[in-house]
């Protein structure tokens, strides 16, 4: 597995990496963080400081004994190309530090399709629903246009419930395995949501994957319930749940009923009420 984590110098940043560690812990996941600048011929000094101390803090989680990345060394910044540095530290798993100049959300979005990321984390600021310094909607574009399921994490707290919205869409095992995680990760409850279309002509098959999952996740000691909607109700339900709980939204192929219901403008409602994380699954 492979998490990229988007990071500024930001308090946001810095309040996720506790997940991130965790994360990092059950899953024994290579790690990438990264940081965008505007311009520029080197890394910024801030950033360069920012990157390295957020590494730390992910290191310090672990004993010596029993951490899976390398110790800090002497290494230094290599230019990878034009407005882009890399350093790697390689151990049992991989951790790699990366600062690219340009837009945060695309630079993000790039790197996450170039290394083949499975999961992008990122923070946000909640003074103005869910904010990025210095560049407009991060958060959002980087959901709306990521090729991997995103978490975005905007009060770190402990929720007592996933809820887990799907329709008839393929579930990928990544996206389980992800799912598994936020319930580990937050010792939270899961309720199984499917959505039905109005004419209800795969109502059958909703409920036979929704029974399956419950199988799936009832087989690794994770207590789940499920519950069956109509596609009418389904964003009320959602807005009312993501006030407390994480909300998890599979929003896979390109016919999937939930990512023709969740609009852009809708998943940015969900940023800006939810109290905890929102996870997009692809």
């Amino acid at each position: 597995m492979k998490i990229l984590v988007a990071l500024d110098t930001k308090d946001y940043s810095r309040k996720i990496l506790k997940n991130v560690a965790r994360l990092a812990e059950n899953t024994l996941a290579d790690i990438i963080f990264l940081g965008v600048q505007e311009g520029g011929t080197k890394p910024a000094k801030s950033m360069e400081k920012a990157l390295l101390k957020y590494q730390q803090d992910v290191y310090s989680h672990f004993s010596p004994d029993e951490s899976p990345y390398a110790d800090f060394s002497s290494q230094k910044w290599q230019e990878k190309g034009p407005g882009d540095w890399i350093m790697t530290f390689k151990g049992m798993k991989e951790f790699r530090l990366r600062i690219r100049t340009g837009s945060v959300a695309k630079q993000t979005i790039a790197v996450a399709a170039e290394v083949e990321s499975d999961l992008i984390v990122i923070g946000c600021g909640s003074k103005f629903g869910c904010e990025w310094d210095g560049e407009m909607n991060v958060p959002l574009r980087i959901a709306k246009d990521a090729p991997c399921s995103v978490l975005i994490v905007k009060h770190v707290q402990k929720a007592g419930e996933i809820v887990s919205i799907l329709d008839q869409s393929v579930v990928s095992q990544d996206s389980l395995e992800m799912v598994n995680q936020l319930v580990t990760l937050h010792d939270a409850g899961l309720k199984i949501v499917g959505v039905k279309e109005k004419k209800g002509g795969k109502k059958d098959k909703i409920e036979k994957r929704m029974v399956d999952l419950l199988k799936y996740y009832n087989d690794r000691g994770i207590s789940a319930w499920i519950k069956l909607l109509d596609s009418k109700d389904v964003k009320d339900y959602v807005t009312h749940s993501s006030r407390e709980a994480i909300v998890a939204l599979w929003m896979g192929g390109k016919e999937s009923l939930v990512k023709k219901l969740f609009s852009r403008s809708m998943v940015d409602k969900l940023l800006e009420t939810t109290r905890s994380s929102l996870l997009i699954l692809r």
